[in-house]
């Protein structure tokens, strides 16, 4: 008579993966679903693409263009003013808003609620040549880093 040899898993092994798949749940299920994470990439991502959109309108204008940050928020506006829209040679006042280029709403800035972001030079400005007025770090949430350099104006995510 010849056996035959069943193919499959004991009941130890069994047992033993719905462990360590429950350990794997408990702990990594929980970083898919925390809101904060991704509104946190979402605005680093925002301010980034604002200060490279503000470096290359610089350029493509010939106007200075000021990045303004504060405690969770950003905003990017022009030399001028409403009655003289045009951009003068120079200046200190910075009123008119930059439109959204996507959205098209009437001012380029930003926030998120319960997040930071800080700037190691505020306000900062690109100038028509495409360089910044200095050094730069934007810090989102204390971890997360743009860099500007300012001889070039070269804007980039520089987060280790």
């Amino acid at each position: 008579m010849i056996k035959k040899q069943l193919a499959g898993f004991t009941l130890v092994e069994l047992v033993m993966m719905l462990v360590i798949l429950s350990v794997i749940s408990a702990t990594a299920i929980p970083h898919f679903f925390d809101k904060n994470v991704f509104a946190e990439r979402a605005f680093f991502d925002d301010v980034l693409h604002a200060v490279q959109y503000a470096q290359k309108l610089s350029v493509a204008t010939e106007c200075t263009v000021r990045v303004s940050v504060s405690s969770n928020s950003y905003t990017l506006s022009r030399r001028g003013t409403a009655s003289s829209p045009k951009c003068p040679a120079t200046g200190t006042i910075y009123a008119l808003d930059i439109p959204h280029p996507s959205t098209g709403e009437s001012s380029y800035s930003g926030s998120e609620k319960d997040i930071t972001l800080t700037s190691s030079s505020t306000p900062f400005y690109f100038y028509s040549s495409g360089s910044s007025s200095a050094d730069v770090t934007l810090t989102v949430n204390g971890f997360r880093t743009i860099s500007v350099i300012a001889e070039t104006g070269f804007v980039y995510d520089s987060t280790p």
